[in-house]
């Protein structure tokens, strides 16, 4: 997936685990872990706008996910939209 802000391609990959992996954030690249449950996820319920302020424009419009009080937005929602849709056809 192509990130124009960042003029990078991101590769999400997913996987499943029967336990609750260790996670380990590097906390230069990650704010927080939030964990959700898929049903929750899968919902309209999340899905939110929010008026932001970045590196690269002003109060500007953006899509968004809240989650469990957690806003996730750019790049980070944009993947997490493109699996929402690929999960959802499943």
């Amino acid at each position: 997936m192509y990130i124009p802000p960042s003029n990078f391609y991101v590769h999400p990959y997913l996987g499943i685990a029967q336990d609750t992996p260790n996670f380990i954030l590097q906390e230069s690249e990650v704010d927080a872990l939030v964990e959700v449950d898929l049903p929750q996820f899968l919902s309209d319920d999340p899905l939110t706008t929010r008026v932001l302020t970045t590196s690269y424009a002003h109060q500007i419009k953006v899509p968004a996910f809240e989650l469990n009080g957690h806003i996730v937005w750019g790049a980070t929602a944009m993947v997490l939209n493109e699996v929402r849709e690929l999960l959802k056809q499943l």
